[in-house]
């Protein structure tokens, strides 16, 4: 699939989302499997700007238990990430190194959950949207009018009205497109892992991340690979290896 397939596709599978009213939780839990261009797994926080000037955090989905970012305020005048997206009204893109060049003395939420990129998108009324990348931004440009369109559909979503919401998502629908698509090389090491029966706290430990993060690449993991979680896979894994041993 080419690059402008792959975001055709996900603007479709969005507007689908968007369509069937879902609760702020499972809106989040949609973008974090969903929307990163690479495939990758992103951490993704949802704020309002009131009219006090403060941005407070209305959803989130990705971080770990005792971050407590559904607490976080942020004046509308700090020198942050976010606050720059909404003053200006456009979508900011950046690398790391570039966040942390462009913003003196700015610290992301979880510090357990490394970050290689962040995009802050802005929607046309007073909602904004955060996500932190697994992937590196190469090209700026098309990435940037990637998210410009993801934050004009999500400008969709009936935020003021939450009576609307009381339909949750199903499964099939948060994990819809994935099916069949290729594990990132490092989805791949984390099912290394999951096979060889390790814990989701191991592999964090293993491999630097959060158990929370490994929690969720795991359900990307197994929505591509068409299981219903850990035990199906084992199951599934434990019985290729009888076959193959009778061959």
């Amino acid at each position: 699939m080419s690059f402008q397939e792959h975001f055709i596709e996900t603007f479709f599978d969005l507007s689908e989302a968007i369509h069937v009213k879902p609760s702020i939780e499972d809106l989040c839990q949609f973008l974090a499997l969903r929307i990163c261009p690479s495939g990758e797994l992103s951490r993704v926080y949802i704020g309002r700007l009131d009219n006090d000037g403060v941005i407070r955090t209305e959803g989130s989905f990705g971080y770990s238990i005792d971050v407590k970012v559904n607490e976080v305020e942020t004046p509308i005048d700090t020198r942050r990430p976010m606050p720059f997206a909404m003053q200006r009204r456009e979508v900011f893109v950046a690398n790391r190194e570039e966040v942390l060049s462009t913003f003196p003395g700015y610290e992301p939420l979880d510090h357990r959950s490394p970050w290689i990129a962040i995009a802050v998108v802005p929607t046309l009324g007073r909602h904004i949207f955060v996500f932190r990348l697994q992937c590196e931004i190469k090209k700026p440009e098309p990435i940037r009018l990637y998210f410009r369109s993801v934050g004009a559909i999500l400008s969709l979503y009936d935020f003021d009205n939450r009576d609307s919401h009381t339909k949750s998502m199903k499964t099939k629908e948060v994990r819809k497109g994935l099916l069949g698509k290729p594990l990132t090389p490092r989805q791949k090491e984390v099912l290394h892992h999951i096979q060889d029966s390790k814990t989701n706290s191991y592999i964090g430990q293993e491999l630097g991340y959060s158990e929370s993060l490994i929690r969720h690449e795991s359900m990307i993991i197994y929505a591509k690979l068409g299981v219903n979680g850990r035990q199906e896979l084992l199951h599934d894994n434990h019985n290729s290896h009888r076959m193959s041993m009778r061959k």
